[in-house]
């Protein structure tokens, strides 16, 4: 099973410069967390899919997969992948709905009978939600057109080029359907074997892997699974309240947060929709990036002053309080050079604090402490999206926080 875990991390941020005219009302920290903010995807319970039926369709994902992506299709291993993760959500039943969960179709989109997980089988248009009449191969096969070629590109590029179809069903189960590994109803022993077997009936292997993919399509704007998928029904988090337990390793995504963690976050980063070209955000996917707009987004501030290193983030601005020692949620917190495993240099690294435990700890989100990413420029800083981790109560004690005067 892919365990995210990293043998050192290296963050070394560069100075980022900031410019905005307009004023924003900072959100008050004591706001509410409200919707379900959980996993994105439910299997659904029942299939009703016939054995002849059943093949039909699997032969009919596996041929679009890879055949009718044109110049971005999938492979055999990866379109195997495919198949067998919809024979695990939905037994290959165009119909399958879980009514609790909202979810319906071949790969169980959310949003068909209510919106607790999100709205995704609307996205495209032709699905209407509630009509089961539009639930048909023609319309399903535009919707996943639709996420494979736009906020799902990821998956196409990762996926799309497997040459291994249980790693494929993985990754599918993984980054489409927001599964962790983790969860039980992953069914990995399950979701490999018929991956193998798919790959197999459909003469998988004659299918190259080394197929034509538009690998840096996207690849800075798209993550594991969309913003507004993962912000159906959530509200901005309270940033402290009950204990949140579980440790968050460092570089975990949000797919692989547990429903507890993402609700205490609250409204996820709108990573997709911050700045990334060179002029406006010369430092893009770099921490002090991500901190600025994630900053903005929860309310801050900003001013025309240039935030600065990772490790001084913000500290010079009039307009912020800097604390040393005492975690504040909603704030920003710098690291300097080496502080709880983060900057490999005196540029240090910052960060943004989505959640106050009681004992003292931290949830946090970040940019560019992927194994991988030194964060020394733009060519290595590669992130797709924002990350998360937990700070030990001991570590936030020696750490700077920054946040707008007045605010606590």
């Amino acid at each position: 099973m892919k365990k995210w875990l990293f043998t050192g991390v290296l963050a070394i941020c560069l100075p980022f410069v900031f410019i905005l005219s307009t004023t924003l009302m900072f959100v008050p920290l004591g706001g509410s967390a409200e919707g379900s903010c959980e996993s994105v995807q439910n299997s659904s319970p029942n299939p009703q899919a016939t054995d002849a039926t059943s093949q039909e369709n699997a032969k009919q994902i596996f041929e679009h997969l890879t055949d009718a992506q044109g110049k971005d299709n999938f492979s055999g291993a990866g379109g195997a992948g495919g198949v067998a993760v919809a024979e695990r959500e939905s037994g290959f039943d165009l119909k399958a709905i879980n009514p609790s969960g909202g979810v319906a179709g071949w790969f169980q989109w959310s949003g068909f009978t209510n919106a607790v997980n999100g709205k995704r089988i609307t996205s495209e248009g032709s699905i209407k939600a509630g009509d089961i009449s539009t639930l048909t191969a023609g319309n399903e096969f535009k919707l996943l057109d639709h996420e494979l070629n736009g906020s799902y590109a990821s998956v196409r590029q990762k996926v799309g080029r497997a040459t291994d179809p249980q790693q494929a069903a993985l990754d599918w189960s993984q980054y489409y359907e927001g599964v962790s590994l983790t969860d039980s109803q992953t069914k990995a022993n399950e979701i490999k074997a018929n991956a193998l077997k798919w790959y197999t009936t459909f003469n998988g292997a004659s299918i190259p892997n080394s197929i034509k993919d538009a690998v840096n399509v996207g690849a800075n704007q798209v993550t594991d699974d969309s913003y507004q998928e993962a912000n159906g029904g959530c509200e901005v988090g309270t940033g402290s309240g009950k204990q949140v337990n579980g440790k968050i390793p460092v570089g975990t995504y949000y797919a692989q947060l547990s429903p507890d963690i993402k609700q205490a976050i609250g409204k996820r980063a709108n990573f997709s929709s911050y700045p990334d070209d060179p002029s406006s955000a010369p430092w893009g996917h770099q921490c002090a990036w991500y901190v600025t707009y994630r900053a903005k987004e929860m309310g801050f501030n900003e001013s025309t002053t240039a935030e600065g290193n990772g490790a001084v983030w913000g500290q010079s601005d009039p307009n912020f309080t800097t604390e040393v020692g005492k975690p504040v949620p909603h704030s920003v917190v710098d690291f300097k050079k080496g502080q709880a495993g983060r900057g490999t240099s005196d540029a240090g690294h910052t960060a943004f604090v989505e959640y106050v435990n009681p004992d003292g700890s931290l949830i946090i989100s970040e940019c560019n402490v992927v194994d991988g990413h030194s964060g020394m420029d733009r060519a290595t800083a590669t992130q797709p999206e924002e990350s998360y981790a937990t700070i030990s109560a001991e570590d936030a004690k020696t750490l700077t926080y920054v946040y707008p005067k007045g605010t606590k």
